[in-house]
């Protein structure tokens, strides 16, 4: 039994008697007949931060960056965004000083430059942090040196999914990247479940994340023997941004993006057809089995790759279900009797692409880092499991500033697919970003952004998240606060 604790009588009687002064002087005011109830409110946001991981292998990486309105007011300032280092932790690095992006409303390609140690190559994430209008719609990339996104850089959170292959499935290495973007350390624990069911973690608990530091951790040895791998991180304090990238002996790295919480409906946006047959990974982590059905949400309407059956799947568990062509591209649509997450592999470059499912897109979403040309060809990939939705999308290109718009019509229950192209005046091959705007009265949109090689080797797939310019505050009411032992 937990003791009690308890506290002395003159202190209590202080404390209500400041209680009953508070009441006097800020007590709810008795409402005028006819008087409204409070309504929440929408607040421009005026604070926001991502972070990257390090790039593979060390050296110099790329940034896709856009923060702010361009029509925010000068007069009042457009704040400001930075990148910072995130060394690992322990590291005796050189020290390297912060980015900053200066052009709301604009692509910036920033250039990350490569750590020192001691002579040597290091590696480093990086914090992207943004204050005042330029915290509005921010959106950050880990790019190639042609400006396309390989991994949206993630806001810290507490609890964080993945899944993804084992290395039976094809993923020799996995690996954990942790950041601490606070000014407190953060404690980290790291669930993994496999197609044998759950792994005891082991030293993989209550890792010490210090702040404005980097923590890696190969989780290899913990998904050995294994086809699939679901990744739980999970803070007992503060937060953390986390990446998971895989990749086969010797090849590229695989990153992939982390998956909506476990839910009973889902949505995975932008599953390509490709040359070889797909795989969806299906994460069953509480103890009763699942029953999932899969529906995908394709040009010409609802597919049931499974037919009439369901997916059974056992508790605490992580499993690779083959996915049937689909029908050209598709969004796949999960209904489970429990909670489950997912995500999609689609073969191509390396391990392949994978895509996760994510909420729909609130207000709007930006991907930074697309390109085309040099072979590639980048589209967008809209789905309404519901209602219509009318979308405008507009890119803006990083050099010159050059944009171009066009509104698009998804029909309910439908995907769209929409080539992108850069706007007229951009210098042919320079990168451009696309801000994804579902136009008043539409259904739910879910989207992601495909980029292929030749005719059908997919290279990237980013699925859309919302990147907000203005939040609901609740509606705050008067209360008394109780002081207990």
């Amino acid at each position: 039994m937990r003791p009690a604790h308890l506290v002395p009588a003159g202190v209590v009687l202080l404390a209500l008697g400041v209680v009953a002064a508070v009441a006097q002087l800020t007590g709810p005011a008795a409402p005028g007949p006819g008087q409204a109830s409070m309504t929440p409110q929408q607040v421009a946001v005026t604070s926001a931060a991502r972070a990257c991981p390090p790039v593979p292998g060390g050296g110099p990486g790329k940034v896709a960056f856009i923060a702010g309105s361009p029509a925010a007011s000068p007069s009042g300032g457009f704040g400001q965004a930075e990148l910072a280092p995130l060394p690992l932790a322990g590291a005796a690095l050189r020290a390297l000083s912060p980015i900053t992006a200066a052009a709301p409303g604009a692509l910036s390609m920033l250039t990350t430059p490569a750590a020192q140690s001691a002579g040597k190559q290091a590696t480093t994430g990086w914090s992207v942090t943004a204050s005042g209008a330029m915290a509005q719609a921010l959106e950050a990339e880990e790019a190639t040196s042609a400006g396309l996104a390989s991994i949206r850089c993630g806001e810290p959170g507490s609890e964080i999914w993945f899944a993804g292959a084992g290395p039976q499935g094809g993923a020799a290495q996995v690996q954990l990247d942790l950041m601490n973007i606070d000014a407190l350390p953060a404690s980290v624990d790291v669930d993994v479940i496999t197609d044998a069911g759950p792994v005891q973690a082991g030293g993989d608990t209550g890792i010490t994340v210090p702040p404005h530091e980097t923590v890696t951790e190969s989780l290899s040895s913990l998904a050995a023997g294994s086809s699939v791998v679901a990744i739980e991180v999970r803070t007992s304090i503060g937060r953390v941004a986390a990446d998971v990238s895989e990749s086969s002996r010797g090849g590229t790295p695989s990153w992939l993006p982390s998956t909506a919480p476990p839910s009973t409906q889902l949505v995975i946006p932008g599953v390509p057809p490709s040359g070889s047959t797909a795989g969806l990974y299906i994460v069953v982590p509480g103890s009763a089995n699942a029953q999932v059905s899969v529906l995908a949400i394709t040009a010409q309407g609802h597919y049931h790759p499974f037919g009439t059956q369901t997916v059974d799947l056992p508790a605490d568990s992580a499993s690779y279900v083959p996915l049937t062509p689909l029908g050209g591209t598709a969004a796949l649509e999960l209904t489970a009797n429990v909670p489950v997450t997912a995500a999609v592999l689609v073969p191509g470059s390396g391990l392949g692409a994978f895509t996760a499912a994510t909420a729909p897109i609130s207000e709007q979403a930006v991907v930074a880092g697309n390109t085309a040309g040099s072979g590639l060809s980048a589209t967008i990939v809209l789905s309404a499991p519901a209602g219509p939705a009318r979308v405008r999308l507009t890119a803006m290109a990083a050099t010159s500033g050059a944009t171009s718009s066009q509104v698009v019509t998804v029909p309910a229950g439908h995907t769209l697919t929409a080539p992108l192209t850069l706007p007229r005046g951009a210098r042919h091959g320079s990168a451009f970003a696309l801000v994804i705007t579902p136009l008043a009265g539409s259904g739910p949109l879910y989207a992601a952004r495909v980029e292929t090689q030749g005719q059908d080797t997919v290279v990237s797939i980013i699925p859309a998240i919302s990147a907000l310019t203005t939040i609901t505050l609740p509606p705050v009411r008067d209360s008394y606060d109780a002081i207990s032992p």
